[in-house]
C-alpha cells in the first residue's frame, strides 16, 4: 500500500509543478474589475506613434479619436461608444508587424490605485504587409494612478494615468 501511494505521489509530482506560476510570471494583483473590450477601430495612419508597440491610456474622447478611426465592417461590432469617457477609462495595446495579433483579456484587477490588465498575445502568420493590430479595453473611471499591461504571463509596460 504504501509503495502504491508513494507512486502516486512521484506521478502526481508534475501536476503540481505545472498547475504553480513560474517564479518570473507577473500576476494580474486585486480585486476583479468589470471590462469590456471593444474592437472596429484601427490605427490611424497619423497617430504619431512608432515602434512595435504602444501600451496607453486615455480619459477623454479627443485623445483616443486622435489615434483611433473607426472601420465598419459586416457583422456586430462594438465600438467604443461616443459618451463612454464621461464615466468610463479606455487602455489600449498596438502590435505593429508583419503579422496580425490576435488578443485575449484574462482579467483587469485593481489594487491600491493600480489597474492590471492581463492578456494573451498571439502573432499570425507573417506576410509581406504591415498590421497595426489593436486591444481596446474599457473600465469604469477611479482613482487609477498607472496600469500594469500583463502580456502573455510577463510584465510588458507600466503607463501612468493622466490627471
Amino acid at each position: 500500500m504504501m509503495r502504491l501511494l508513494a507512486t502516486l505521489a512521484v506521478l502526481a509530482l508534475p501536476l503540481v509543478v505545472v498547475a504553480a506560476p513560474a517564479p518570473d510570471e507577473d500576476t494580474a494583483k486585486g480585486k476583479k474589475v468589470e471590462f469590456a473590450v471593444h474592437d472596429g477601430h484601427f490605427e490611424k495612419n497619423d497617430s504619431g506613434l512608432k515602434g512595435d508597440s504602444s501600451y496607453l491610456v486615455f480619459g477623454d474622447r479627443d485623445a483616443f479619436d486622435k489615434v483611433f478611426g473607426i472601420g465598419r465592417v459586416i457583422g456586430k461590432q462594438n465600438f467604443v461608444p461616443k459618451d463612454a469617457f464621461d464615466k468610463k477609462m479606455v487602455v489600449a495595446v498596438i502590435k505593429r508587424g508583419k503579422a496580425v495579433t490576435e488578443y485575449k483579456v484574462e482579467k483587469v484587477t485593481a489594487d491600491d490605485g493600480t489597474l492590471y490588465v492581463r492578456y494573451t498575445a498571439k502573432m499570425g502568420e507573417a506576410g509581406t504587409a504591415t498590421f497595426h493590430s489593436p486591444l481596446i479595453v474599457s473600465v469604469d473611471k477611479d482613482k487609477y494612478t498607472s496600469v500594469v499591461f500583463i502580456e502573455n504571463g510577463k510584465k510588458a509596460e507600466t503607463v501612468k494615468v493622466a490627471k
